[in-house]
């Protein structure tokens, strides 16, 4: 059990980027050589281990040099207060990561438009996420591992949706197929299943993933929905603009020869016949 807050911040750390303690001494001691010849200082596992268990305080150098290696500011290794007015922690339990807010400008700066657009693109669904919670459904949750000894039901296929250009669908009351798919992947509540077809909403939701939808008469912006537009069914996130919809792609692949996204948003306004059906509460693809 870590006692100070540097061996705290050490040890998430450590933890989040899935190293051990040897590893981490290694990739301290090759950084220094890298950023730092002239310096000789080596770093051991047996000192990240003191550090971590607040048996010795390291120097500050050697506070320098972790912070510099991580990324962060020194004052969050020093000052506990310090993270809550001038750092981003989140200490969620799927992440603990620490990044200095005036620093990410900089940074984004120098990146090329088609990774600046990456960075955008991802900092958009994050906080999409957290303003419409409701319409997450984490990778581990929709793609649970099969339990040989789980009951599995069928599920009416009731059409497909594409990720793509569009799918059409002649009837949704009669299905295309049934499948089983194991109880901890179906939703307690949801009012199709539909098949998707293509790449444009990868890593999200892939070809051939199955994603059942509940109707819903709240329809927010930023929503992962199944909609169809003109006799033509897609599976997008909805941005609602002044005048017309954009349906948007999760899957930001770029041109390497254009730079231009491979799946850009598209639009639909009131010259159009838009419908709606549901919302995405959960997915599910056969391993």
């Amino acid at each position: 059990m870590t006692d100070t807050l540097f061996g705290k911040r050490l040890h998430n750390l450590r933890l989040l980027r899935k190293m051990s303690q040897q590893q981490l001494a290694d990739k301290l001691n090759e950084w220094t050589a890298k950023h730092d010849p002239s310096n000789k200082a080596k770093i051991s596992k047996s000192m990240i281990s003191r550090w971590e268990n607040g048996k010795t305080d390291p120097q500050m150098f050697y506070v320098r040099l972790v912070t510099n290696f991580f990324g962060v500011n020194p004052n969050a290794f020093i000052h506990e207060s310090w993270s809550e007015n001038d750092q981003i922690i989140d200490n969620s339990v799927n992440s603990n990561i620490m990044t200095k807010t005036n620093d990410i400008l900089p940074i984004y700066s120098k990146l090329h438009p088609e990774r600046q657009q990456k960075v955008y693109t991802y900092a958009e669904k994050q906080l999409n996420e957290q303003q419409n919670p409701d319409n997450v459904v984490s990778l581990d949750e929709a793609r649970a591992e099969r339990n040989l000894n789980e009951p599995e039901f069928n599920v009416e296929v009731d059409g497909i949706v594409a990720a793509g250009y569009g799918a059409f669908n002649d009837d949704r009351d009669e299905p295309i197929d049934t499948v089983k798919i194991p109880d901890s992947a179906i939703p307690s509540h949801y009012d199709y299943c539909f098949k998707v077809v293509g790449d444009s909403m990868s890593p999200y939701y892939e070809d051939g993933e199955f994603v059942f939808v509940q109707k819903t008469q709240d329809v927010t912006n930023g929503m992962i929905a199944v909609v169809d537009i003109d006799d033509m069914t897609f599976i997008k996130k909805l941005i609602f603009e002044e005048n017309r919809l954009c349906l948007r792609s999760l899957n930001d692949d770029v041109d390497e020869e254009t730079g231009e996204r491979i799946y850009p948003d598209f639009y639909a306004d009131d010259t159009d016949n838009i419908e709606v059906i549901g919302k995405v509460v959960g997915s599910y693809a056969f391993k």
